[in-house]
């Protein structure tokens, strides 16, 4: 069961304020006598009612025209008249007031009562109306609102697997670079240190300084050399 919404709350409370009113409207057109005592209550229920419906239902009016899209034209239009009936029924009474006069004296002539008297027993119904569109408009940003992250939710999660794949090649083609670079630096040859030549000159070479100056020992070029050298210093 969904939750009633304000607008249906003060729709139904306006609906049951003008009872006790027609409750008498009834019984007077009956001839029926109602004792002063009961009259009291049900008009004094009444009126507290309506000043709440008229007084809450402005308020949500004004609320909702501030926050929705839909229907805002017309709730605008039945705003006004709201407000235009609740200052309609409020002014005689509080000039009544500053007069010291009661109402019926302010409104002595028969249209200006019979005006009033409209006003009185059609608020109730221009409220209610003003209160179930209001509540309709709000449902149908509701709804809107709704199927707008709805439409969001899937985009979303269509977009999750495409970051994630896209990630997951970049971080491949970063792996296989990487083994690329280091299959290139394992097949890289590496330098062949430079030969040394025999400074003697029979043209042999070795690894080190080393194996070199062994190698002069028995070099066959250097031998005959030390040799005759040796022979000139005798």
């Amino acid at each position: 069961m969904k939750k009633p919404q304000a607008g249906h709350v003060i729709a139904l409370s306006a609906i049951l304020v003008q009872g006790p009113r027609l409750v008498l409207a009834l019984l007077a057109a009956d001839r029926q006598p109602v004792a002063p005592s009961v009259e009291r209550i049900l008009l004094v229920v009444t009126g507290i009612g309506t000043a709440v419906v008229l007084t809450g239902g402005n308020l949500y009016l004004a609320h909702t025209v501030a926050t929705v899209r839909h229907w805002r034209r017309l709730l605008v239009l039945v705003w006004i008249v709201v407000l235009a009936a609740s200052g309609t029924l409020t002014v005689p009474m509080i000039a009544a007031g500053l007069t010291g006069r009661t109402l019926p004296a302010v409104l002595s002539s028969n249209s200006a009562a019979w005006c009033w008297a409209g006003l009185a027993a059609v608020a109730h119904e221009l409220t209610a109306a003003g209160c179930i569109l209001a509540g309709a408009a709000g449902a149908a940003r509701e709804a809107s609102t709704g199927q707008a992250a709805s439409a969001a939710k899937p985009a979303a999660a269509s977009a999750e697997p495409a970051i994630a794949s896209a990630g997951a090649a970049s971080a491949e083609a970063a792996a296989t670079s990487e083994q690329g670079a280091a299959g290139r630096h394992d097949s890289a040859p590496e330098p062949t240190p430079a030969r040394v030549p025999c400074r003697a000159g029979c043209g042999r070479s070795f690894r080190s300084r080393l194996a070199e100056a062994g190698h002069l020992r028995h070099c066959p070029i250097r031998q005959p050399k030390e040799r005759a050298f040796r022979g000139v210093l005798k």
